[in-house]
């Protein structure tokens, strides 16, 4: 605060008063409060929400910080296995958006909350490498949820294995031409790649006499409608396919619907997998078959792994976190006895 005082040419007490933002009621001038406040972002000040733990080592604050990431249900879920768990280890919990928010001033709250640990919600680490660099520098533990760290604090699902099991029980079931589609043909995340080697690896594996086929539909600019994708997908698949797996429960969904629009069924043309097990695919007609994520247990994993890192009690190195996915079957799924 004599710092800024100093930079600002008013007196500290007036700093103090801004700061802890009593301005208004007392009358200081607009002006006064911006220069500031401007001068304040510039030196770096975090304004300390937390004057009780100064003297401890660290707060019982932990920082989650969230991008848009497609659906809000499962960040939803994850979000509550966060806050349980933080609520069961006696830490409460912060919540920031990167797209409401620019880097610095998540990095301010952060500071400014005295945040004991940070926990990310995003597709790529490269999205947050600017942000965990001043956490790093600050000696703040850090880790990422449904997304893999490697060499850090990392929680996802084993979605290779999971596609892989997929393919299996379609083969026991009869199913030979089974294909995998999804969206994006470049920069794909990390869990697209997952998904697509857990197919070929299944295919590689159970299927050696077929060869496997993966379609994957290029966005046109912004576009991101699933009925127009999966109308587009639908031509592709015509006689190439006994069974599709999807990379999502929504564009599963949106095929079914191209289906049924063209006169088909599901199962009639073909069995359809989901990925996620959200609320779409139970309500879908007819129930789609789907790969089940525990999103809760990830976001209570990464906490308790955070905390254990704060409070000395285990190590941030690490090859990471796998969670275990469950096959859920569904009517969208013909079996053996059914082939039509």
């Amino acid at each position: 605060m004599t710092d800024i005082a100093m930079e600002c040419g008013i007196s500290r007490s007036v700093v103090s008063l801004v700061l802890n933002g009593r301005d208004k009621e007392l009358g200081i001038a607009a002006s006064t409060r911006d220069q500031i406040l401007r001068v304040a972002r510039e030196i770096g000040y975090c304004r300390n929400e937390l004057a009780a733990s100064i003297g401890k080592k660290h707060s019982q604050v932990l920082a989650f910080v969230t991008a848009d990431m497609g659906s809000v249900e499962y960040t939803g879920r994850i979000q509550n296995g966060v806050l349980d768990a933080a609520s069961e280890r006696g830490y409460t919990v912060t919540v920031h958006r990167l797209k409401k928010n620019t880097d610095a001033e998540i990095i301010r709250k952060i500071l400014g909350w005295r945040a004991a640990g940070v926990i990310f919600h995003v597709a790529d680490l490269k999205v947050i490498q600017d942000i965990t660099g001043i956490l790093d520098k600050n000696h703040i533990p850090w880790g990422t949820v449904n997304l893999s760290n490697p060499g850090g604090i990392g929680v996802t699902t084993d979605d290779r294995t999971g596609i892989e099991n997929a393919v299996r029980l379609l083969a026991e079931s009869g199913h030979r031409k089974i294909v995998f589609a999804g969206i994006g043909t470049s920069s794909m995340k990390e869990f697209q790649i997952n998904r697509e080697t857990g197919y070929l690896d299944g295919m590689k594996k159970y299927l050696t006499e077929e060869t496997p086929l993966v379609l994957r539909l290029s966005k046109p600019g912004k576009m991101d409608d699933m009925a127009y994708l999966a109308e587009r997908l639908l031509p592709q698949l015509q006689g190439k396919a006994d069974a599709v797996i999807c990379e999502s429960d929504q564009l599963a969904a949106a095929l079914g619907r191209a289906v049924q629009m063209k006169g088909g069924s599901i199962p009639g043309t073909f069995s359809l997998v989901g990925f996620g097990n959200s609320v779409i695919s139970d309500n879908f007609n007819p129930p789609l078959s789907t790969i089940a994520q525990d999103f809760e247990k990830m976001g209570s994993r990464t906490v308790n792994w955070l905390v254990d890192v704060i409070e000395k009690k285990t190590s941030a190195l690490s090859s990471g976190c796998l969670i275990p996915t469950v096959f859920i079957r569904r009517e969208s799924v013909y079996g053996k006895e059914e082939r039509p």
